[in-house]
């Protein structure tokens, strides 16, 4: 198999970024809840038809319904309890059922219509800093222990592959949206492409710099570091090099829209900033939170995008405005 070709584009934001926004641009939350414990980026999750917003609070997970209450926030209408450990990562596998993983070493199928507990199988995890969940019905999760990524089944609870880069430590991974490949970004900073079937490395570069975050669409993957910089590489050729920009702080977390025209980075100095994957031109700044933001997620059409900071705050906004 030929390794796929990947062509770097950086975004290092200098005044030169922001100067393009205009003050229409600079956004402001829509909703807010605040109490929850934000401690990791897999945390938030809008169900494929947009109707629910999941959020993970330790040990439980919190559903919201479409409609708002009162006080502007959103109606809260399950609570999944029967985890005994931290969250790590969770789904929507379709638009009823939820998948989530534990530091319990379980996985767990809830329907979240009725916030039923349906299925739980045992895992074997080792100490886990990052973990995904293959979207769909493919029941394969991945995760980062001890410097090697392993590949489940969370259904059976069967460890089904095993990869140990040879230059340095797996440090974190996500899924395309078909869940046929997954990214991985090492401590050293080469990025690999893994072919989910065959379990073979499609295509590798060497990026320089630790990978912090990392996320996927279907045709690119978008890579943040600690000094706030965010590369865009696409799965085949690019002809030019665009301009490098930046954000001020760490890029924690990352998000594509569902059709991968927009991503959005979410930074330890508290603000949201969503790109034109296309273009590679800011959209707008989300512009509200009073810590680092930890999780970001964007809605099924694009239109919002949910983000959860440091101090257990999360906001919604409306980016298509």
């Amino acid at each position: 198999m030929k390794s796929a070709v990947y062509i770097l584009v950086w975004f290092l934001m200098s005044g030169g970024a922001f100067a393009q926004l205009t003050a229409e641009d600079i956004r402001k939350p829509e909703l807010t809840i605040s109490g929850f414990s934000a401690t990791a980026a897999e945390i938030i999750a809008f169900s494929p038809d947009g109707r629910r917003l999941a959020v993970a609070n330790d040990k439980m997970i919190q559903i919201y319904g479409p409609r708002v209450t009162e006080s502007l926030t959103p109606r809260l209408t399950r609570t999944l309890t029967g985890h005994s450990g931290q969250i790590l990562g969770f789904t929507f596998s379709d638009t009823n059922t939820l998948v989530s993983i534990s530091t319990d070493q379980t996985a767990k199928i809830w329907d979240a219509e009725t916030g039923k507990l349906v299925h739980t199988s045992d895992l074997h995890l080792g100490k886990t800093s990052r973990f995904a969940i293959a979207p769909g019905k493919s029941s394969l999760a991945a995760d980062v222990s001890s410097g090697h990524v392993q590949l489940w089944n969370y259904q059976t609870g069967e460890s089904l592959k095993d990869f140990k880069p040879n230059d340095s430590w797996a440090d974190t991974v996500a899924f395309t949206p078909d869940g046929k490949q997954l990214a991985i970004g090492t401590e050293k900073g080469v990025l690999r492409m893994m072919d989910v079937a065959s379990w073979t490395v499609t295509g590798s570069i060497d990026l320089d710099s630790p990978v912090k975050s990392l996320a996927a669409s279907a045709e690119k993957v978008a890579v943040g570091y600690s000094d706030g910089s965010v590369e865009i590489l696409n799965f085949g050729v690019q002809s030019s090099i665009h301009e490098v920009r930046k954000q001020n702080g760490s890029i924690d977390a990352l998000a594509f829209s569902a059709k991968g025209e927009l991503f959005a980075s979410a930074s330890a100095d508290h603000t949201v900033v969503v790109w034109n994957a296309k273009t590679r031109t800011p959209v707008c700044s989300l512009q509200g939170h009073e810590a680092p933001v930890a999780a970001v997620a964007f809605s099924p059409n694009g239109k919002t995008i949910a983000s959860m900071d440091a101090k257990g705050v999360l906001h919604t906004w409306n980016v298509a405005k």
